[in-house]
């Protein structure tokens, strides 16, 4: 790599640190003043619970500021950079509904969510990318099936199609379980039981999840397929009288498959706010139904902490799509 090539990148990677940072240090800021602007000072509540376990004031002044992780009586720029300060060591307050550390709340349910969408949105983007060269590759009637049988999956909504699913396989098929994430009597563990029983309650989740997001896979990989259709190397390679399916799968499907790759790893960064009407709708405790418990209780820092997760998780998202962006394409950092 030459002396010049060394600069661009280093000064490309720099600049993605500092852009990442510095929308870190935003949407932080940003949880801090909706804290801040909400009714109901959840410091002030949890002093006044604190002295009503009979905590001396002062004692429960620090105790409240350290449970919040912030504290208003002092200059609001302080404030501030204690809640900066407090957040980057992963103290996201104190959850007055589950009464229990924030960061412990998300760092139990994250797992959930990040098993039920990972899972439903690989085999989404899979399928659907197998499944969109295919319909770029027909025409008439095959191509307005697919296309017209995904654009009335994603025209019914998720919560929707949740419900649908129960019916059929969870009421009258009773061929599913509706609601948890595994069953009462049986014990969490590596077993074999205990994942077979996960996978048994997490079926219908999936399902619901993946058919929500299979069709804009599929319409999306259809449209590049289709644009990469008419250029040179495709013409040329049709002029040989190569096999269509090698055309369709190594010349075309290969160049459209880089722009999905980097559209899945953004999604991946917006999973965790993706699930919350299905995690509600099969009670799956995940970060989403932690998400709808908290601000359906009124619980500000369980419910701005679980945002706060859900925005760095799309910023990292980001960030991790740019950098494999630009380290397989040079020109993307000016090399």
């Amino acid at each position: 790599m030459a002396r010049r090539d060394i600069i661009n990148t280093s000064i490309w990677a720099v600049k993605s640190v500092a852009v990442v940072i510095a929308e870190l240090i935003f949407a932080i800021s940003i949880s801090f003043f909706l804290i801040h602007a909400m009714p109901g000072n959840p410091y002030q509540i949890i002093l006044v619970g604190l002295l009503q376990r009979g905590i001396p004031y002062e004692q429960a002044k620090i105790m409240a500021a350290a449970l919040a992780g912030y504290n208003p009586n002092v200059n609001p720029i302080v404030s501030w950079a204690g809640y900066m300060w407090s957040v980057f060591h992963g103290n996201l307050g104190y959850s007055l509904i589950y009464r229990a550390p924030v960061i412990k709340i998300i760092a139990t349910a994250a797992p959930w969510t990040i098993l039920l969408v990972a899972v439903s949105l690989t085999l989404a983007f899979a399928t659907g990318y197998i499944l969109g060269l295919y319909a770029a590759s027909k025409t008439g009637i095959v191509d307005a099936l697919i296309n017209g049988s995904l654009s009335f999956f994603q025209s019914i909504p998720a919560y929707v199609l949740a419900l649908i699913l129960i019916i059929i396989f969870g009421v009258l098929l009773k061929i599913a379980p509706i609601a948890g994430a595994y069953s009462s009597n049986v014990t969490p563990g590596f077993t074999a039981k205990f994942i077979l029983d996960v996978m048994r309650h997490l079926a219908l989740p999936l399902l619901t999840y993946y058919l929500v997001i299979f069709p804009g896979w599929v319409f999306g990989t259809r449209s590049l397929a289709i644009s990469i259709t008419h250029e040179d190397f495709v013409l040329v390679a049709k002029a040989r009288s190569l096999p269509d399916k090698r055309i369709t799968f190594t010349y075309i499907g290969k160049n459209a498959l880089l722009p999905q790759l980097t559209a899945l790893l953004y999604s991946y960064g917006l999973m965790f706010g993706s699930s919350i009407f299905i995690e509600s709708t099969f009670a799956i405790p995940g970060l989403g139904y932690v998400l709808a418990i908290g601000s359906g209780s009124r619980d500000y820092l369980l419910t701005i902490g679980s945002f706060l997760i859900i925005i760095i998780a799309v910023i990292l998202g980001n960030f991790i799509a740019d950098v494999t962006y630009g380290l397989i394409d040079p020109r993307v950092r000016g090399v």
